[in-house]
């Protein structure tokens, strides 16, 4: 964690930005800059929702949504890296796949007569799958952080007993 925050823009330097002034008020909340079990999990959360519900400006929306709902802004924002140009093909098949599964199949015929139509045919399936993708692994994630920050501070906890 200290590395990651070593690393990140430092608070003043954002605010001092002219194009971040219509923000400025909101960006001054703690929550988004700290890294506690709260801010993190919902950060987490938000990044892969949006890592997988949009093909672009996943780091935008991940941001505007941290900001209302006083997130981790840089977790939120890391989290939607899961989706890149290495993992969107196999991602894409996979939401398709899973969305076809779901909706009952895809509508599209080898026959059809234009391209609009095959494409029309595709991404009812993929968009289901690609909002499943989304709030699974939004669930999960939440889910895995808090767990993990559980079990780090109990293992801290007990590092302390013993030692005293």
């Amino acid at each position: 964690m200290r590395w990651f925050s070593d690393r990140l823009p430092k608070r003043d330097s954002l605010l001092s930005k002219s194009f971040l002034r219509p923000l400025a008020h909101r960006l001054v909340h703690p929550s988004l800059w700290h890294f506690n079990r709260s801010s993190v999990s919902n950060g987490i959360a938000l990044g892969l929702f949006c890592a997988f519900l949009l093909p672009v400006g996943q780091i935008i929306l991940a941001a505007l949504f941290a900001l209302t709902v006083r997130a981790n802004l840089a977790v939120a924002a890391a989290a939607t890296l899961v989706t890149n140009p290495f993992t969107f093909p196999a991602i894409y098949f996979a939401a398709y796949r899973l969305g076809e599964k779901v909706t009952g199949g895809g509508t599209g015929d080898a026959g059809m007569a234009s391209g609009a139509a095959w494409l029309l045919s595709i991404s009812l399936p993929t968009a289901v799958g690609l909002l499943l993708f989304a709030l699974v692994s939004a669930a999960s994630g939440y889910a895995a952080v808090r767990l993990f920050w559980r079990l780090r501070v109990l293992r801290r906890w007990s590092r302390r007993r013993a030692a005293a």
